[in-house]
């Protein structure tokens, strides 16, 4: 039998352990200041304009000779965001506006706006918010649920109603914050569909995913890759984000 000094020993080596374990996971980054980066990474400014194109693999979109839709992206901090409908030509002018959770699609057949949902269909698998709002902190809450030697694995629930997803699971590469891939989520917990970012490229000063593959979760073969072609910091005009100008072409 070891003697009582040996024991209180051992006692203080695995309370040292045990405290230096606690010390090296406290001085990790929180699951709200991961999210933070991964958004920095996707989003260069609070005012920036995008050029997009999205690829959709549909049985629909194969029998269609519309080509890829493209878009043109105007957000201004993470509750605006107009966005332009370039092609197909005969949806030129069917623009987006979001202003919060709030979201209108102007008509031009009717000469007006409707209210529309973040998750509504935009195009494919692509829907609304996709593209309008890409910042997941501030809308959603986060939680570590596991973490490897690689990445961290965020759970997020969103923290009010509206948004394009009720929660979302997502991967973040460690020591660069880059989102690797994701699962959209129901409120139930049931995958809807997959997501992952890749073709890194350097725009507007960092690194950052140019492509975002979407897939049905259970079509997997029904797919939509979101294209960012050109990405550039760009103070925005007030008049850009009202309602009544939402039938502008330019």
């Amino acid at each position: 039998m070891r003697s009582r000094t040996e024991r209180f020993v051992s006692f203080l080596s695995l309370a040292t352990l045990l405290s230096c374990s606690t010390l090296s996971f406290a001085a990790g980054p929180s699951p709200k200041e991961i999210l933070e980066k991964a958004d920095e990474i996707r989003n260069p400014s609070n005012a920036y304009r995008m050029q997009v194109k999205v690829e959709n693999t549909s049985q629909e979109a194969k029998e269609s000779s519309d080509g890829p839709a493209a878009f043109e992206v105007m957000i201004q901090g993470k509750d605006k965001t107009l966005v332009r409908t370039l092609k197909p030509m005969r949806d030129r002018g069917r623009n987006l506006l979001m202003l919060g959770e709030e979201m209108w699609a102007y008509l031009p057949n009717l000469k007006r706006s409707v209210r529309v949902s973040l998750s509504q269909r935009l195009t494919g698998q692509a829907a609304n918010g996709d593209i309008s709002r890409m910042r997941w902190s501030g809308d959603y809450d986060a939680t570590l649920e596991a973490e490897d030697a690689k990445s961290w694995t965020l759970f997020l629930a969103a923290n009010r109603k509206g948004l394009t997803y009720d929660k979302i699971r997502i991967w973040i590469e460690k020591g660069n914050f880059h989102p690797v891939k994701a699962e959209y989520l129901t409120l139930s917990g049931k995958t809807l569909k997959r997501a992952t970012y890749q073709d890194y490229k350097m725009m507007e000063g960092k690194v950052r995913p140019t492509e975002i593959l979407i897939q049905d979760a259970v079509r997997e073969n029904d797919q939509s890759k979101i294209k960012i072609i050109k990405m550039e910091n760009k103070k925005l005009p007030e008049s850009l984000f009202q309602q009544n100008n939402l039938g502008r072409t330019e």
